[in-house]
């Protein structure tokens, strides 16, 4: 089995599916996922402004409902956090993988990086990436959790928002929005954010974009929110650093 099919069984638990109303009454899918004690992370525009009508998870045994919403202070970064009752403990503590191989990680949340912005250069590029997510695919009679392996094309400065952007390889599909970067290495690279593309394009024409990590370690921080695994990746980079800024 490849790595990436590694990474996909052990982390294709934290995925959650949200389904919002569109102004123009449309359905649309958007993808959010697990990071820690019921809250998950996504892109802000999957859920600013819309109607939610269903947030799924598969493998939480009761419904998910959303407590609230907190978006990021700078509205130029499309992030949010969103605080559910997402519970896999029955998983976690129950359920046996018969024939599963022990290199899948058995873990109910994704674990975020801890490259901040200042350490991100070139270094990256041509690395392998997952991406996760929900684009609706015609004639399916359900919606499914789409997983797709790429590359880091480039890491962009954009110069209508802030934070470094990776440039990922995969096709560009409305329904990822949200969905994970997971670098090759096991961990939360970035968030998929947009399609870049111009003129109006389909977004299957541009070049899929992840923001850096290190907006949604400050929006977690700001808020007083350590969830799981990922407080001690929190505390080390903000308590051992009171210098450390948000970017503007």
């Amino acid at each position: 089995m490849s790595n990436y099919t590694h990474l996909y069984q052990s982390y294709k638990i934290s995925m959650v599916r949200i389904t919002v109303k569109t102004e123009a009454g449309d359905l649309s899918n958007g993808a959010a996922f697990h990071i820690g004690d019921g809250w998950l992370a996504t892109a802000a525009h999957v859920v600013k402004n819309f109607e939610i009508k269903e947030i799924i998870s598969e493998y939480c045994n009761e419904k998910l409902n959303i407590e609230k919403i907190i978006f990021h202070s700078d509205e130029r970064v499309d992030l949010a956090i969103i605080k559910t009752n997402f519970d896999l403990t029955h998983y976690l503590t129950k359920t046996t993988i018969n024939g599963s191989p022990k290199v899948f990680l058995k873990t109910d949340q994704i674990e975020i990086g801890g490259h901040l912005d200042d350490w991100i250069g070139d270094e990256l590029v041509l690395s392998k990436v997952l991406l996760m997510g929900y684009p609706p695919v015609p004639f399916s009679d359900n919606t499914v959790l789409l997983a797709a392996e790429g590359e880091v094309n480039a890491v962009i400065d954009k110069y209508n928002g802030t934070h470094p952007h990776f440039i990922i390889s995969c096709m560009g599909r409305g329904g990822y929005s949200g969905g994970p970067v997971l670098s090759e290495h096991g961990f939360l690279l970035g968030v998929m954010t947009e399609s870049l593309v111009i003129n109006n394009q389909s977004v299957e024409l541009g070049y899929l974009s992840a923001i850096s990590i290190e907006p949604l370690l400050t929006l977690l921080h700001e808020n007083g929110i350590y969830p799981g695994k990922n407080r001690e990746t929190i505390e080390v980079l903000f308590d051992g650093a009171d210098h450390w800024e948000s970017k503007t």
